[in-house]
């Protein structure tokens, strides 16, 4: 079941000053719809490290500026992945990365 929902994209940006790293964030809210995930895609996702919790539905395509993460309901995702349907718009998979894999960054 698809309901109306609200996410924040998060950009971080990191420099170095010196012997300092500063990171800066920034974040965008973006209007979507929320759906559940489907079977097939926990399989795929899980198999990559990562357990899928949401599908978000944007309309516009270009609302996406290639964020690795995301705020939902006060909580931080990873994208997994990104799917433009033929009929337009844009989907995002994210969901949590399993902490049995070591972090990336």
């Amino acid at each position: 079941m698809a309901k109306a929902g609200v996410i924040r994209f998060v950009s971080r940006n990191r420099k170095a000053h010196g012997v300092h790293e500063q990171t800066t964030e920034k974040k965008r809210m973006v209007l979507c719809t929320v759906k559940s995930i489907r079977q097939s895609e926990y399989y795929q996702a899980e198999n990559a490290g990562y357990t899928p919790e949401y599908q978000f539905n944007l309309t516009l395509s270009a609302d996406y500026h290639g964020e690795g993460s995301l705020i939902f309901e006060s909580k931080e995702y990873a994208v997994i992945r990104t799917f433009e349907p033929p009929g337009g718009g844009l989907e995002i998979i994210a969901g949590r990365k399993d902490r049995n894999e070591p972090d990336d960054e």
